[in-house]
């Protein structure tokens, strides 16, 4: 009687207590239940294999682009000269064959205080590789460091021979002899036959005005011991070259090389230079500028 009593007391609900627990039991039922209609869908994305493979061509043109030591310059066109690793610019190390990352690599240990002690520390930059070292290497010289705050006294210092200032043929003096026209600073003589090498050959003085680092006031001091002489040009054939080919030199921009190229696959060889101008955008001071330096056979 006691346990009908207790059980009672505990568990007999009211009609409102009864009708809240149905309605409880209904919603839980609802909530298990319902998300068993409303499965999500798995979507299978298909792969377009071209487009990938278009992307990583991309991705290896880049990377190989990175890697190429030379940048598609052929090593029996390089013309060297002896030179200082401390002192020359981004524009010779290029025409050297050496690519831009390794370039910016070696400029970049030279800014932040870096320098080279003997030729043997040129092999410390790790993305120049052995073969272009060895290369560049024997052409290596390497000018003291001096401490401006401690100079050396008189008595150390080397007696120099007076320069004589004979004049200079542009399209034949090799790069040390300029080093006795007043006013040539270092080192914008390698510059210069770097930039001839470039060009081709120089047809007249005024030309030398466009190498890197060569400034009006400069010019107007070195013009007077400057002579030019009638040599062979050498000449880019725009029936043979790619348009790589002939970006690489400093008249032919790319958008023309690659102009210049497309014209020949689409309407067979150049018989004339003045094909060229049938290219709409070559105007005629781009063809004036051009011609010199390019032939058909």
């Amino acid at each position: 009687m006691r346990r009908n009593n207790l059980f009672k007391q505990y568990f007999n609900f009211s009609k409102n207590e009864t009708r809240g627990v149905i309605v409880t039991l209904v919603l839980i039922s609802l909530l298990y239940i319902i998300p068993s209609f409303f499965r999500p869908t798995l979507v299978t994305i298909k792969r377009d294999t071209i487009i990938e493979k278009q992307i990583q061509d991309l991705f290896d043109k880049e990377e190989d682009a990175d890697h190429n030591t030379n940048d598609n310059i052929p090593l029996d066109s390089i013309k060297m000269f002896v030179f200082d690793p401390n002192k020359i610019d981004s524009i010779i190390w290029r025409s050297f064959g050496i690519n831009k990352k390794t370039t910016h690599t070696i400029l970049n240990y030279r800014n932040k205080g870096g320098w080279f002690k003997d030729t043997g520390d040129l092999r410390k930059i790790w993305s120049l590789k052995k073969e272009d070292a060895d290369r560049l290497i024997p052409f290596i010289s390497i000018e003291a460091r001096i401490n401006p705050k401690y100079p050396k006294p008189e008595w150390l210092q080397k007696k120099e021979d007076v320069p004589t200032y004979n004049s200079v043929d542009i399209n034949t003096v090799e790069a040390d002899k300029f080093k006795n026209i007043p006013g040539m600073e270092y080192p914008l003589q390698y510059t210069i036959v770097a930039y001839r090498e470039r060009l081709g050959g120089f047809l007249n003085i005024e030309q030398i005005k466009e190498a890197k680092g060569m400034q009006d006031t400069t010019f107007i001091k070195i013009r007077k011991y400057l002579t030019i002489s009638t040599v062979p040009i050498h000449k880019l054939n725009i029936n043979t070259a790619t348009d790589d080919d002939l970006s690489q030199h400093p008249y032919i921009i790319r958008n023309i090389a690659k102009a210049i190229f497309i014209y020949r696959l689409q309407h067979g060889n150049y018989q004339k230079i003045e094909d060229i101008k049938n290219i709409p955008f070559i105007k005629e001071d781009a063809y004036k500028k051009i011609a010199p330096y390019i032939s058909v056979e």
